[in-house]
Formats: structure tokens, C-alpha cells, sequence
């Protein structure tokens, strides 16, 4: 099974977290906050992460002191060149007999997959790709899928930073960029 995003956890106590992701441009979390939106529509009720801005998740770092990786993440990030993000249409995982999240595909993942691998040490199961509805029981999935599936979407942004977002009660807030190199 491929793993979405990695984590990194540290020895010491688990307080705090941080998230690493990438960031698409207005135009995609628009474009997925309506995917989101149509989703709600067609099978009638809320679903897990909703409200979830469009992101790239790449890893979550838990630590009594996470800031302490800062330093450490913009030392690596910055060794990184921008690059494009090409988007195109709609996928879906399978999460055993009972569960699908339908997501928008990255095209070329290669230098995601680079990124993460740069600053994670992990190299095997990691699959970029920008959530729209994620754990839809089986019966919801088929409602929103024949719903979406036969739509076309062709996208791209620049990516030349990670966002990190640090945990606060209930949501995400963000906390830093570390950029790519100039």
C-alpha cells in the first residue's frame, strides 16, 4: 500500500506538532474548495476534512519542542530549486473493502517525491496528491464519484516553498515558509 505523507517523531515528549506541505496556488483551492462543495451536495452531508485547505501533505513532526527541526528542514529545503506542480483530473485510493478518498493527481510527482525524500530520509511508498474528499464510505464514494468522474481538470503552480503549519486546538494555523533556493 502506498503511504500518503510520512511523519518524523522525535524521543522526547509529544506536545506539539508541526506539518510540512506544499501550498497550491488561489486558483486549485478554489478549485478544490468547490470539488469539496459539490462533494457535500451530492451525497447530503459533511465528510471527513471538509474545511481542509488544498495542500500537498509531506510529513508531520511531533516533538515536546518542534521548532528545534526548523533549522534543521531550512537547511535542507533550501537546497532545493523551484519547480512546477502540473495537475490533471480526478483519482481515488481504496482504504480496505469500505473506505475510497478521491483526490486530484500530480502529474509529475518525481520532484515531490525528491523533496520529501530530501528531507525525510525515506525513499519508498510516498504518492503526492491533493485531497478532495478523504474515507467516504463506499456507498458515499459511488454517489460522488460517478458525480465528478467525468470531469477535466489541467492545472499548474510554481512551487518554490514549504508551508509549515503548526497545530493549535482543532485546526491547523500556519506557522513559517521555508523557501527553495533563490
Amino acid at each position: 500500500m502506498k503511504k500518503q505523507a510520512g511523519s518524523l517523531r522525535s524521543n522526547s515528549g509529544s506536545s506539539n506538532e508541526l506539518f510540512f506541505i506544499i501550498s497550491p496556488s488561489k486558483s486549485v483551492v478554489d478549485y478544490v474548495a468547490a470539488l469539496k462543495n459539490h462533494v457535500k451536495s451530492a451525497i447530503g452531508h459533511t465528510f471527513e476534512d471538509e474545511f481542509s485547505k488544498a495542500h500537498i501533505s509531506l510529513f508531520k513532526y511531533r516533538d515536546a519542542h518542534p521548532e528545534r527541526v526548523l533549522y534543521q528542514m531550512d537547511t535542507k529545503v533550501s537546497m532545493f530549486n523551484p519547480f512546477h506542480v502540473y495537475i490533471k483530473n480526478l483519482n481515488f485510493f481504496t482504504h480496505g473493502p469500505n473506505k475510497r478518498t478521491i483526490y486530484l493527481e500530480i502529474v509529475y510527482k518525481n520532484p515531490i517525491c525528491d523533496v520529501f525524500q530530501g528531507i525525510t530520509g525515506q525513499e519508498t511508498g510516498f504518492l503526492p496528491h491533493i485531497t478532495i474528499a478523504k474515507n467516504l464510505d463506499t456507498s458515499d464514494f459511488l454517489i460522488a464519484w460517478n458525480s465528478l468522474k467525468n470531469l477535466s481538470y489541467s492545472e499548474y503552480f510554481k512551487c518554490d516553498h514549504i508551508t509549515v503549519l503548526k497545530k493549535a486546538p482543532k485546526k491547523w494555523m500556519h506557522y513559517i515558509d521555508l523557501p527553495f533556493a533563490a
